[in-house]
């Protein structure tokens, strides 16, 4: 017993060290030790996050490949989520006035969900402006949903052309704050989750180059990739679980790439690719040493 509690304080020791100086603990490889492949000293980022058991048991009853109505019967049918988060308490209500007010409150969180579907198209939308900006693009057939139950924020993305969009993340935002599911500090978060993955992470600093926004720990299983987000400045921890099927394929999803508002414009670059010329441009006259000085008068 002492010897797991002494493996366990070494571990999560391990993993706030390393979320202090911006590495991972270990590099791994597809069993959870360390990878003979992986380049660099030792302590390098692996190439994977390591592989654990169970992240699928966080999706909470969805699956990959979901549309999103499949997505809103699982919550507003009869006997849904929704329901079934309701029913406890309406079972210990009297008729009247507060059965109707809680049943209201459930229909309009129903309807609220529903109608949370939103397509990413042309116009921008006020999740620019949040934490999930580059969780999707605009223009390839991606779809988001929200919910707000259970202390979080649950957001469902899904990618595809109607009526065959599917599910392929889902990103759950947990308040960080004492007593909340995962403490206070982005550290603590992953201290937990390593302790229940009994893996420690692969810790990636925030790169733009590499489209990392965030510090980020992550883990997989066979179908499912886990991010823990750092998003202590909003006070917020990031959760994202992806369908690893279709983040591999994601580049040839996302066949319309964002537009750089302050690109050249291609016609304008061919003109001066080569430099432009001045047509009223004349040869100077030549200093040549060579030339002869003009006769001197008598």
């Amino acid at each position: 017993m002492n010897i797991m509690l002494r493996k366990g304080f070494l571990l999560s020791a391990l993993v706030a060290t390393s979320l202090a100086v911006g590495i991972a603990p270990y590099a791994s490889g597809a069993d959870g030790k360390s990878d003979p492949k992986s380049k660099g000293a030792p302590g390098a980022p692996a190439a994977d996050p390591p592989m654990v058991a169970g992240v699928g048991q966080m999706l909470e009853g969805v699956k990959w490949g979901m549309t999103h109505t499949d997505v809103v019967n699982l919550y507003n049918r009869v006997d849904g989520i929704f329901d079934r988060e309701y029913n406890p308490q309406l079972l210990k209500t009297q008729p009247g006035v507060q059965m109707k007010a809680l049943e209201a409150e459930r229909d309009n969180r129903k309807s609220a969900f529903e109608r949370s579907f939103l397509e990413f198209k042309d116009t921008p939308t006020g999740y620019d402006a949040s934490g999930l900006k580059g969780e999707y693009t605009y223009r390839n057939h991606e779809f988001i949903m929200m919910v707000d139950r259970g202390g979080k924020k649950r957001f469902f993305f899904f990618i595809g052309a109607q009526p065959g969009e599917r599910l392929w993340k889902v990103y759950d935002e947990y308040p960080l704050d004492e007593g909340g599911t995962y403490g206070k500090t982005y550290q603590e978060a992953v201290t937990k989750l390593q302790g229940s993955l009994a893996v420690a992470a692969r810790i990636r600093a925030a790169d733009a180059a590499q489209g990392i926004a965030f510090t980020t720990a992550d883990w997989q299983d066979n179908t499912t990739h886990l991010r823990a987000i750092d998003r202590s400045f909003q006070k917020v921890l990031g959760l994202a679980l992806e369908d690893r099927q279709t983040l591999a394929n994601l580049a040839n999803l996302r066949a319309n790439k964002a537009e750089d508002p302050l690109a050249m414009d291609p016609s304008i670059m061919a003109i001066t690719k080569g430099g432009v010329s001045d047509p009223n441009a004349h040869a100077a006259p030549s200093t040549s040493g060579s030339a002869k000085p003009p006769p001197k008068k008598k």
